[in-house]
């Protein structure tokens, strides 16, 4: 009524009141009347956010990667981000009057794509597919140390990867190798077990090819001596 209207800002909510360019009233949660033909409001989220992303890169042997994750910040200066990006609510108050607020999370995303890129350019595939938690110790340092977030106003507060995927042709490929790989393996383990059995084998036949012949060695004397006997029984018979 008369273009006075009532605000009530929720607890996580920076606001500023702007009346002819001037901040006349600003903070986390304020509730107010104000007059809207001559006020400008600006509400700036204050409480963290996640962001998802996936993009793709290129490993140093020039393999496309796919990097799934998650970075997490909170607008720690409002003012320097109200400043840089236009948060500035429409008459009702229920709105916003442009498309900034939705472009911050991919202003975010575009400093963590470049950071994680920089770090892929520098890896061959192999390296890359495991270094997930490299990279998200080389990107959050980037990101603490980045002139364009701090220029923003943004603290980060998290990053994850979730995933380092390669194409799937690469994949595919990359499978099979491995399956041949363990398959050669799992040879070479049967080879060097069935070795040991077989010299053991040998071993015994010879060790029961030894015993046989001292038994026959030892049957054939007896028999011997046998002979000798009935020998010189039969000569002496003969006399």
């Amino acid at each position: 009524m008369f273009g006075i209207r009532f605000i009530k800002a929720q607890p996580t909510v920076y606001m500023l009141q702007f009346c002819k360019g001037r901040v006349i009233r600003e903070g986390v949660g304020l509730t107010f009347f104000y007059y809207a033909p001559t006020i400008s409001l600006v509400a700036v989220p204050a409480a963290s956010a996640e962001s998802p992303f996936i993009f793709e890169e290129v490993t140093a042997d020039f393999q496309s990667v796919t990097i799934q994750g998650q970075v997490t910040y909170r607008v720690a200066d409002p003012k320097r981000l109200a400043a840089l990006m236009n948060f500035t609510l429409d008459a009702r108050g229920q709105g916003y009057v442009s498309e900034d607020p939705q472009k911050l999370p991919q202003r975010v995303i575009n400093v963590v794509n470049v950071l994680a890129r920089a770090e892929l350019q520098r890896l061959p595939l192999r390296e890359a597919l495991r270094a997930a938690d490299t990279l998200v110790q080389a990107v959050r340092k980037g990101l603490v140390g980045s002139a364009e977030i701090a220029q923003l106003g943004i603290e980060i507060l998290g990053l994850s990867i979730l995933a380092i995927k390669p194409t799937p042709e690469t994949a595919r490929a990359l499978e099979a190798e491995a399956r041949e790989q363990l398959l050669k393996e799992a040879d070479e383990a049967k080879t060097a077990t069935a070795r040991p059995m077989e010299e053991e084998i040998v071993n015994d036949q010879v060790e029961s090819s030894e015993e046989s012949s001292e038994i026959s060695a030892s049957d054939a004397e007896p028999r011997k001596l046998h002979k000798r006997h009935r020998m010189a029984f039969m000569s002496r018979r003969g006399r």
